[in-house]
């Protein structure tokens, strides 16, 4: 498949690109409210002598949806074709003008699925969020549509502001786009009492289970609503505030998926915020059985086999979507290749040990999906210390050259799921 690439002219060397288009969707890596020449634009700056007023994420977001609508057009898309929204926020404080915002930037009615997750800092300290987003193509014949489960539980966003800040799920493409779900009450509003610590026996509950079956039924309620099952859903996405919760996790999602499960990425960042006590948000991306497309499931010797209920990665048309790519041989927790040799700890740079290891994992999966690490088309990663972000580009750059893929970058929070590791990467690539 022909991948159509956006780059932006003031970009420094090496920079991945704004944006990439392969078949009916564009993907869009993380948009941060700085100059690609690496400087802060005016336009985010307050005015001159009246510092106190204004609203700095107000004006970040305005850039950075500006730049998304221009990015977009650009590759064939538009605001009212996106069918997904990534933001990742450092300031909690934040949340209530940045969800107000959209509301200049997309239909009122329909506006896309979203999830809105707190990260530890992203690539600019002083730039507070980033967002990423994935659009059909507005030639596609498989149109955009907005899906409203009446099963499930009510968007809260929707009642505190007046409108619909975000849709539950759309279909498109072939797929369906789910909304990030994190634990609430059917009403939409306050979590139902049984997910919250009980003061009186606060060890009674096992919050961390009861949670992630809920979570898991209200996203059935959605896909049900798409007319989709549990066997239809192609790639999830995981949000946890602790990597403890794994194991009841993992015993949760056997039951929801017994066979053939999704390929799964699971991040541990800090959820809560306020009074709002979040341990998990999950978001789900499924083939639309009205489609053209059906999963399949992607396996080679040559990479490492989860440990988990997950797939290395899955296939659904000319699309392939990885589960988490960290540098684990998931025998012995951090791959023994990539391990510090005690004697000489200087003389060579474990980051590049660990991506250099990810990247041989993930050629060999593409190649065993029939295409090539040159196909990626979207990569998140997150990492433990920013410091060590360049080194890791070096050895993507290295391999892959100008096909680098837009990319999303931010700061997890540690540890990874697997301890030793230092960077995770979520990644989508397109069939050859």
């Amino acid at each position: 498949m022909e991948i159509e690439y956006l780059r932006h002219p003031g970009a420094i060397a090496g920079s991945p690109p704004v944006g990439a288009r392969a078949g009916d969707f564009v993907f869009l890596g993380g948009q941060i409210a700085v100059d690609p020449a690496l400087r802060l634009p005016d336009e985010i700056k307050p005015p001159p002598g009246y510092a106190p007023y204004g609203s700095s994420i107000e004006r970040q977001l305005r850039y950075i949806f500006g730049n998304i609508k221009s990015s977009l057009d650009s590759l064939g898309s538009s605001m009212n074709h996106v069918m997904k929204i990534n933001s990742y926020h450092t300031q909690p404080s934040e949340l209530d003008a940045a969800l107000r915002v959209r509301r200049e930037w997309f239909e009122a009615e329909d506006p896309p699925p979203s999830t809105l997750v707190i990260a530890t800092e992203t690539l600019v300290p002083s730039s507070s969020v980033a967002i990423d987003v994935t659009a059909l193509a507005t030639d596609s014949t498989r149109y955009r549509q907005a899906i409203h489960a009446t099963n499930a539980p009510r968007i809260p966003h929707s009642q505190i502001f007046g409108w619909p800040v975000y849709s539950q799920a759309v279909r498109g493409g072939g797929f369906v786009f789910t909304a990030g779900v994190a634990m609430r009450h059917p009403d939409g509003f306050a979590p139902d009492p049984e997910m919250l610590p009980d003061p009186e026996f606060p060890y009674s509950r096992n919050r961390i289970r009861i949670v992630t079956e809920r979570i898991l039924e209200d996203l059935m309620s959605v896909l049900e609503g798409a007319g989709c099952s549990a066997p239809d859903v192609v790639r999830a996405e995981v949000y946890v505030d602790d990597a403890e919760h794994l194991a009841v996790l993992n015993e949760v999602w056997e039951r929801f998926f017994p066979v053939d499960p999704p390929a799964r990425v699971i991040t541990p960042l800090p959820l809560s915020h306020g009074n709002v006590s979040k341990m998990l948000e999950v978001e789900f991306i499924a083939v639309d059985p009205d489609g053209p497309y059906r999963k399949e499931t992607i396996f080679t010797k040559d990479a490492p086999t989860p440990r988990g209920p997950e797939p290395q990665a899955t296939k659904a048309g000319p699309y392939v979507f990885f589960s988490t790519q960290m540098a684990s041989d998931y025998t012995h927790g951090l791959a023994p290749e990539v391990r510090e040799d005690p004697d000489f700890p200087f003389h060579s740079s474990s980051i590049k040990r660990q991506v250099e290891y990810i990247y041989g994992n993930v050629e060999a999966i593409c190649k065993a999906a029939g295409t090539s690490a040159t196909n990626l088309v979207k990569r998140r990663a997150a990492h433990l210390d920013l410091n060590e972000w360049t080194q890791a580009e070096e050895v993507w750059t290295a391999h892959l050259g100008d096909r680098l893929p837009p990319t999303t970058t931010f700061r997890a929070k540690a540890p990874l799921l697997v301890p030793g590791c230092a960077v995770q990467y979520e990644l989508v690539a397109a069939s050859e």
